[in-house]
């Protein structure tokens, strides 16, 4: 394995180890995992608790 395939791998690793961490700290904040703001959308259901349907 070449030094450009290391490089591209950590590169690989640290985008999917971003987007984990990510959707943790979004979800502790209490935000939409679809990653838009839906309190907005009527026609949204999956952002909606069963509270405010």
């Amino acid at each position: 394995m070449g030094v450009v395939d290391v490089i591209i791998i950590v590169v690989c690793v640290a985008i999917v180890v971003g987007t984990i961490v990510l959707g943790i700290v979004n979800k502790k904040k209490g935000k939409s995992s679809c990653g838009c703001d839906c309190t907005s959308c009527k026609s949204c259901s999956s952002c909606k608790t069963k509270k405010d349907k």
